[in-house]
């Protein structure tokens, strides 16, 4: 994987937890397709695992969020 695609994924994770995110590590997509797309692809890498109406951040994708964790894939 290339330092672009990480930034790429660490965007969409930014993006989830502000725009779909329960604030309890939960992601709600609401049936929104860019949501779930969205939500399809960190599961692919491993960041959420998933569940009904959307899916929940995995210690991976809390990881990633975590700007001081030097988080790596």
């Amino acid at each position: 994987m290339t330092l672009e695609e990480k930034e790429i994924l660490k965007a969409l994770a930014w993006m989830c937890e502000q725009y779909i995110s329960e604030g309890n590590g939960y992601l709600n997509h609401k049936a929104m397709h860019a949501g779930e797309l969205a939500v399809e692809v960190l599961t692919a890498y491993g960041l959420v695992e998933p569940a009904p109406l959307g899916g929940r951040w995995t210690n991976k994708g809390m990881l990633l969020l975590d700007d001081s964790s030097g988080f790596s894939f």
